[in-house]
């Protein structure tokens, strides 16, 4: 339980971290609206991800569906970032990203399905490869 927690904060963490708004000048507004837009989707991940902890820590299935509902939802919003393939590299980050939205997604629905069904284990261990998707989504798309 203890590393549970701890890989939350850490993943709290790092989405947060490498967030804040870039100094612009006049002709870069669009920047800052971009970033605003992108800080406003990964909070909101974010913070999905922790309704859905406090529905385990809670035993309850209502906080865990809305968590599910609000990070599926959120998921829509990735098209507000601009994902740049790797010139030196043959892969293709933006198909990369959209195939990791829908596995999460799908694992969301996992998750909830486990633990209506009585599964909570089996529910927390694929909300905790959930969150190693979300990082490792991170360290290759935004270079972490």
């Amino acid at each position: 339980m203890k590393n549970f927690l701890l890989l939350t904060v850490l993943a709290t963490g790092l989405l947060l971290s490498d967030g804040a708004l870039k100094e612009t000048t006049a002709e870069s507004n669009t920047t800052v609206e971009s970033n605003a837009q992108q800080i406003k989707t990964m909070q909101s991940l974010e913070s999905a991800m922790a309704v859905m902890q406090k529905g385990f820590l809670y035993n309850n299935a209502t906080i865990l569906e809305k968590g599910v509902k609000d990070l599926k939802e959120n998921l829509k919003n990735i098209n507000s970032f601009i994902i740049q393939n790797d010139k030196r590299r043959n892969f293709n980050a933006p198909v990369y990203a959209a195939t990791e939205t829908t596995a999460i997604a799908l694992l969301g629905d996992k998750i909830l399905k486990a633990f209506k069904d009585g599964r909570k284990r089996k529910a927390l261990s694929t909300y905790t490869k959930t969150l190693n998707r979300c990082v490792v989504c991170h360290k290759i798309i935004r270079k972490w």
